[in-house]
Order: C-alpha cells, then sequence, then structure tokens
C-alpha cells in the first residue's frame, strides 16, 4: 500500500519500519511491486559481488521483472574507492546504471588494482580501473574523472552512507531491508525465497 506525502513513495510496512523511497533512488523493477527490498552495498565488498553475481540474476527473473519486488540500489561505500566508483555509476541512469554495477562487482579484481606497480593502490589507480571499465560503457576517461569529483554525486552517495547508518542502522555490507525488515550479511537464493514468498503472495 502507497500513500503519496510529500512527492515520496512511503511504504506502509507491518514489521520494521518503513523504507521511503526517494527521487533519487536507483529503483530496478516496477513501482507498483507489493515488496521493496533495499540493497546496501560497497563497490568494493566481495559479499556484495558474490551477492550480484549469485543471487541477482534469479532474483531479477523471478521477483523483479515479474512485478513482485523492486530493488532498491543505495551506495554505502566502505572506503575511498568504493565513493568514487559510486559517483561515476551515478553518471549512468536506470538500466545503464545497474549494468554499470553489475560490471564493477564482476570485475571488482580488475579495477581495485595496483596499475602503477608502487606497491600502493592510490587514487590514480582506481581512477585507472574504473576508467577501463567505464570504456566498456561508452565512457571516456575524462567523463569518469569528472564524474568521480561530481560534487552531486558524491553528495548523493555520502547521504546514503548516512542514512544507512543512522535510520537503518546498517553497519555492513550488504544489508538487505525487505519490507521494513533488515537482513545483514549475504542471502542465499533459497534463503531469500523464503523470505519473499510470504510477502509477495499477502
Amino acid at each position: 500500500v502507497y500513500s503519496s506525502q510529500s512527492g515520496s513513495l512511503v511504504a506502509s510496512l507491518s514489521g520494521g519500519q518503513a523504507v521511503e523511497i526517494k527521487s533519487t533512488d536507483m529503483v530496478h523493477g516496477s513501482m507498483n511491486a507489493p515488496v521493496t527490498m533495499v540493497e546496501y552495498a560497497s563497490m568494493t565488498c566481495p559479499h556484495c559481488a558474490a551477492f550480484q553475481k549469485e543471487v541477482i540474476p534469479s532474483l531479477n527473473r523471478d521477483y523483479v521483472e515479474t512485478g513482485k519486488v523492486k530493488l532498491v540500489f543505495r551506495e554505502y561505500p566502505l572506503d575511498g574507492a568504493a565513493r568514487m566508483a559510486s559517483a561515476v555509476a551515478r553518471c549512468f541512469s536506470g538500466d545503464q546504471y545497474f549494468s554499470f554495477i553489475d560490471l564493477l562487482f564482476a570485475n571488482q579484481m580488475n579495477w581495485i588494482k595496483d596499475f602503477d606497480g608502487n606497491q600502493q593502490i592510490t587514487r590514480e589507480d582506481i581512477l585507472e580501473g574504473l576508467a577501463q571499465m567505464a570504456r566498456q560503457a561508452g565512457m571516456s576517461k575524462e567523463q569518469v574523472e569528472s564524474c568521480a569529483d561530481n560534487k552531486d554525486n558524491l553528495a548523493l552517495v555520502d547521504a546514503n552512507w548516512q542514512e544507512g547508518q543512522t535510520r537503518y542502522n546498517v553497519n555492513s555490507t550488504p544489508t538487505f531491508i525487505i519490507n521494513g525488515v533488515s537482513h545483514a550479511g549475504e542471502i542465499p537464493y533459497d534463503q531469500l525465497k523464503q523470505i519473499l514468498d510470504p510477502l509477495v503472495s499477502r
């Protein structure tokens, strides 16, 4: 059930707390889906990458594309590299955004690495890695640098992180909030089905 309140959608939920869908949210699936699943994730988190690879394709096929679940992806960067990657991703919208974060999760080891061989991973290394990834999505290195420094993008990412911490008590990634109820850590698909099915059939 949704009520339109000051232009934002507020899910009225039993159990847990209502999660407000904001105009800046990256939402995959139908806004009218009965179940809202929010994922707080860091682009550098291996557990998030594993979930993206092992669970998201099935979740999309069985629940998101069938209109049962909408997946809201919110950035929760655990480090500077994840914050930069999230800011770059924010230059994409809609399906392109989700394709790009897919690419980043699938290739974590390829963009988080010491490109110049100086035994440390610096901002320049991450920029180079992100530029290589973004090239596949049709973005130039100059665009990547400008997106990584984009104050609006960074402000959105930081606001999601801040709200995740203060409002939803997120302190690790991935954390999922499914119809208002928080679940910390990776959820195997069969377990996720057990959570979603009763909510979908209500």
